[in-house]
């Protein structure tokens, strides 16, 4: 199974840290795809939505989620084989 780091960060809401935080905020909710031929970079498309936040902060968070991120769509993939 793979994961895409909008379900997986929908997930993350209840945490209590700055992960948490992050995926609260309304920026990082619903985000509208655009429909293309090309295959989209996830890290820079939600990089791009982070880099907007106001706060500076939020960088080294999203940072910090999307290696989670990775470890438990490895995780995921590893357990299916």
């Amino acid at each position: 199974m793979i994961l895409r780091f909008e379900e997986w960060l929908v997930g993350q809401q209840y945490r209590e840290v700055l992960i948490g935080d992050l995926a609260r905020l309304p920026s990082m909710q619903n985000i509208d795809r655009k429909p293309t031929r090309r295959r989209s970079d996830a890290h820079k498309k939600w990089a791009e939505i982070v880099i907007n936040i106001p706060e500076p902060g939020y960088i080294t968070v999203f940072n910090e989620a999307w290696q989670e991120f990775l470890l438990a769509n490895q995780t995921a993939t590893e357990s299916r084989a």
